[in-house]
């Protein structure tokens, strides 16, 4: 059965569409930049509680086996214990220490230090120890087996610095801490730590030890 508009009844006209269109277009072009920077920080903030997990891995494993540990950055995509240290790998491995000399070192976990996050960076040391205890050890290059030596980081703490590639405003820059005591933190640079800033850093402004 047909049915019939009523008497002045319309749709919508070509002028009133477009109008409508430019509405929507107009509106997403205002909220897009802040869309964009809301992703980026929530994706460094992704990446600094990733990194933080994996720190925190490293130290379970030490405690776990009772055995000295490695936590450091490679190219190696292996995940073997034979792997070496860079600087500026964007892969991170978990080796645990053979007990005695001429022992087998085992690779237990390994992972990427930015996972989804091209735009960003990190800085800081590139392999950090655990010992048996779960707190931060220093050994040397022969030691660690891994062509680098652990951080034994400055004024009790050992920070890996996560900022953009491309500083802009509203973009956080975060770090992860690891004091010698063993505690493990993520803090915002920028912000100083209060009673009213959880998420602040002790102290602000710090570089990332080596």
């Amino acid at each position: 059965m047909l049915t019939h508009l009523r008497p002045g009844t319309r749709g919508l006209t070509l002028i009133e569409l477009m109008i409508v269109v430019a509405v929507i277009a107009l509106g997403t072009a205002l909220a897009l930049p802040g869309l964009r920077t809301w992703t980026a920080n929530a994706q460094m903030r992704s990446s600094a509680t990733a990194l933080q997990a994996s720190l925190k891995l490293a130290q379970s494993e030490a405690v776990r086996s009772f055995r000295q540990v490695v936590f450091f950055r490679t190219s190696d995509t292996t995940c073997s214990p034979n792997a070496t240290a860079d600087a500026a790998g964007a892969r991170w491995i978990v080796k645990v220490l053979p007990l005695t000399t001429g022992g087998t070192a085992l690779a237990t976990q390994c992972g990427v230090m930015l996972d989804n996050a091209e735009n960003f960076t990190v800085t800081g040391p590139t392999a950090v120890c655990f010992g048996a205890n779960g707190r931060p050890l220093q050994l040397t290059t022969s030691q660690t087996g891994v062509g680098a030596a652990c951080s034994s980081g400055t004024n009790g703490r050992i920070i890996y610095g996560l900022a953009p590639t491309v500083t802009t405003a509203n973009l956080k820059q975060l770090q992860v801490w690891l004091t010698l005591g063993g505690s493990v933190r993520t803090c915002e640079k920028t912000r100083q730590l209060s009673d009213t800033v959880l998420d602040g850093c002790p102290e602000i402004n710090l570089a990332p030890t080596s």
